[in-house]
């Protein structure tokens, strides 16, 4: 009977997904020596959340999946929310190795000795209805046949739940297919105010006219890329401006190749551009991020994905696409960098271990525009003080970990430290991957069969680790973000 018919209990349905996820993630762990598994499913069409069903077989792997309770995964966020997004299976080597923008929770997988991770997404028909992630205590190379066994084991337990449950029977675990895109629509480039901005930027910029610059000063006022720069400032910018077209399959740009990563910069009008990354010399490159119409890219975002000489990032036209180039010259380099220049969230935390001042220096950017900025990612105190006495805490049990006598000793020093070491992600992962009722997980009773839900302190027994307050922020270097 399919799901939503008439007639069947809806909670019902709810317990028998999460009863047959956790029935697949044990069967999969056990036949394939995976030591955890998670089940993540959609929380409405914004994130993905923990669904529930998990599986725990080592006291790392619980802590490890009661401190993912604090997450949310939204779309193309972490491995969870790019297989969410594409459909297809995802296997990384060694995920405590990965930086944050490819692993969200790599810190994590590290103290609790979690490497190895394979992804797989539950479907019906072509909607994705849940998650998979298992994950090894040992460095594993992608391995085809190894993901097609896991596959496999997987609907098998699936198909033989079907009769005690009321699921839909077309339900599968599916590899998916990376070559099929999705092709966005386009409003922005069959506009009117494009097509005249489109011919002005046919002519050669050094005999472009008046009325031209008036086209292309318009149309670029409905740009974000320009949102916060003067009048003045926008017609240099505009001055510079091409069009340029890339097919499908081209690749615009390989890794951080040139010094001055943020000489030019490109706006989509019609198409996608994908951020693709490949996390091992052996193994397959996924795409990390897509840009659409509207968005802004530019070689300095590789470098938050190349993080070691085994990582290696290119950007990629997923479908033909059309942008706008956009040079910024040489006498406004630092005015752009102070007023517009596109910041992620990811950017920005690279340099909370920073006092606002240094980072600010790091940045080549004013501290008002620091404040700015981050005022609009949320972040309402700077994280630096907080963060250093979050490092010193973990550094002192990680020493205490390895003196330790006995592996009981160990284990209870690894609870504190993944206690510990959610606090600082609360403190510098993007707010809107955050549970927002904070609260510190106690360590799990384990349970017979690798499962088990972990107890939690109430938010209100707990100091705040965002430190948010109404005062505007730099008042004091104190603990936010």
């Amino acid at each position: 009977m399919a799901m939503g018919s008439p007639g069947i209990n809806m909670p019902n349905m709810e317990a028998d997904l999460r009863s047959v996820l956790h029935a697949v993630l044990m069967g999969v762990c056990t036949r394939c020596d995976f030591v955890h598994g998670e089940a993540l499913r959609p929380s409405g069409n914004s994130c993905l959340v923990q669904s529930g069903a998990s599986y725990c077989a080592s006291t790392g792997a619980a802590d490890f999946h009661r401190a993912s309770l604090n997450f949310y995964f939204p779309p193309n966020v972490s491995i969870a929310g790019r297989v969410w997004k594409s459909g297809c299976t995802e296997w990384h080597e060694d995920v405590s190795v990965l930086p944050t923008t490819a692993f969200l929770r790599a810190e994590l997988a590290l103290q609790t000795e979690l490497k190895a991770a394979f992804a797989v997404p539950l479907c019906k028909e072509s909607r994705v209805l849940a998650v998979c992630i298992f994950y090894s205590r040992y460095a594993l190379p992608a391995n085809p046949q190894m993901e097609q066994t896991c596959i496999a084991i997987a609907n098998e337990v699936l198909i033989t739940t079907f009769a005690r449950s009321h699921l839909d029977t077309s339900l599968r675990f599916v590899p998916g297919d990376p070559t099929v895109v999705e092709v966005p629509p386009s409003k922005t480039g069959a506009s009117k105010a494009w097509q005249r901005c489109l011919a002005a930027l046919e002519v050669n910029s050094e005999q472009r006219s008046e009325e031209h610059m008036e086209q292309i000063t318009k149309f670029s006022k409905g740009i974000h890329f320009f949102k916060y720069i003067t009048n003045a400032q926008r017609m240099e910018l505009c001055k510079s401006m091409a069009h340029t077209q890339f097919k499908k399959g081209h690749v615009v740009m390989q890794g951080a190749e040139t010094e001055d990563v943020n000489s030019v910069w490109y706006v989509v009008i019609h198409g996608r551009v994908d951020m693709c990354v490949k996390t091992h010399a052996e193994g397959s490159t996924y795409r990390m991020c897509s840009f659409k119409e509207g968005d802004t890219f530019a070689a300095s975002y590789m470098r938050m994905f190349q993080t070691s000489p085994s990582i290696v990032a290119h950007i990629e036209a997923a479908t033909d696409t059309s942008c706008i180039m956009i040079t910024i010259p040489e006498e406004h380099k630092s005015e752009f960098r102070t007023n517009t220049r596109p910041l992620w969230y990811e950017e920005l935390a690279k340099y909370f271990h920073f006092s606002i001042n240094e980072a600010a220096d790091n940045l080549g950017m004013c501290m008002s525009a620091i404040k700015k900025i981050c005022r609009r990612h949320g972040i309402s105190r700077w994280p630096h003080r907080k963060l250093q006495s979050v490092n010193k805490t973990v550094a002192m049990l990680q020493s205490k970990i390895n003196t330790a006598d006995d592996d009981a000793s160990r284990a209870a020093l690894r609870s504190e430290a993944v206690n510990v070491l959610t606090m600082k992600l609360r403190l510098t992962i993007n707010p809107s991957y955050l549970v927002r009722d904070e609260s510190v997980l106690v360590q799990p009773t384990m349970q017979a069969g690798g499962g088990g839900a972990p107890g939690m302190i109430p938010a209100h027994h707990m100091p705040d680790p965002h430190g948010m307050s109404t005062g505007m922020m730099g008042d004091r270097q104190g603990p936010g973000g």
